[in-house]
């Protein structure tokens, strides 16, 4: 394990919300790192298709957020953070690469997919249960696949997988799409997929390899699983102060400062956060404002190198 670095702050996640906060701090003076516990960008590196205010590449996006925040001197810290504590009027981030003190930390540590938690799901991972469209359609070329769920990723999910698949069924529990009506439209429009309805996932079924999904007691053949039923927020590292609802969203009030001094969050952990990349952004964004204005008050601010000349600079130490 490395020597402690130090830093004005650190920022947990390189997803959206993550890489827009520490876009916002470097460009105010402050000495920012970050942390990724898998690829960054997060969900939306998977998108190739953005729908909402921003559109475009999920994947081309986040690698241009990647490159300003690295030529604006934001620093990698290539680990994943296990916990956090308290160091004095500072915190200190625990990773697998080291110990890292900071001002301030942002919680920008997303979410995952949630599991249905049924059996053969979590045995047939990576052997045809999936959980991107875009990145494994083309595995599935004439064949058939079950999707899960009636919400914009789903209903997105299964019309990318119509134009490999032969057939898609879109399972869904409700007697209705929670999705926005372009997505209703398109998958209306698609003459593959067929919807069902009132419909439960019991189990996915295979050996070697997915080859049936039984829905409502019947078995739909098939060689790919999706399931896009909701987010996880990924906040089990983070100490018990910090307050979660039940859903295990990290509660902030409106300045993104969660309930223990110089800890924010933003993004898909916090609870309240709006379900699209611009809202993701714009959190990551007002998260960072917060801490700018947190930390401009301190006289012990150093100087960042690196620092926009147009910028507020910080204090001398």
């Amino acid at each position: 394990m490395s020597d402690t670095t130090s830093h004005d702050l650190v920022v947990i996640g390189a997803g959206a919300a993550g890489l827009n906060a520490a876009l916002e701090a470097l460009r105010a003076g402050l000495s920012t790192a970050w942390l990724e516990a898998q690829m960054f960008g997060g969900l939306v590196l998977n998108v190739n298709e953005l729908d909402g205010e921003i559109q475009g590449s999920g994947a081309e996006l986040s690698s241009t957020w990647v490159s300003e925040v690295a030529d604006l001197g934001g620093e990698n810290l290539e680990g994943v953070a296990s916990h956090i504590e308290r160091d004095g009027d500072a915190w200190v981030v625990v990773s697998d690469a080291g110990r890292h003190r900071a001002r301030a930390v942002i919680v920008a540590s997303g979410a995952s997919l949630r599991k249905l938690g049924v059996p053969g799901e979590a045995e047939l991972e990576h052997k045809g249960v999936s959980h991107c469209a875009d990145c494994d359609g083309p595995m599935f070329q004439g064949q058939d696949v079950v999707v899960a769920g009636g919400g914009d990723s789903a209903l997105q999910s299964a019309v990318v997988l119509s134009k490999f698949c032969q057939t898609v069924h879109l399972v869904h529990r409700g007697s209705a799409f929670d999705a926005g009506p372009r997505w209703v439209e398109a998958v209306a429009a698609a003459p593959n997929i067929r919807v069902q309805f009132d419909s439960a996932v019991e189990a996915v079924l295979g050996s070697d390899g997915v080859e049936g999904v039984r829905v409502n007691g019947q078995t739909i053949a098939c060689s790919g699983f999706f399931a896009f039923v909701g987010l996880e927020p990924a906040s089990a590292f983070l100490p018990a102060e910090v307050e979660r609802d039940a859903r295990g969203a990290v509660v902030a009030g409106p300045d993104r400062q969660t309930a223990v001094p110089g800890v924010f969050a933003a993004g898909a952990v916090r609870a309240g956060c709006g379900g699209m990349l611009a809202d993701a952004v714009a959190d990551g964004q007002a998260a960072a404002r917060s801490v700018i204005a947190r930390l401009s008050q301190s006289a012990s601010m150093p100087t960042a190198p690196g620092s926009s000349p147009t910028a507020p600079a910080p204090a001398q130490a």
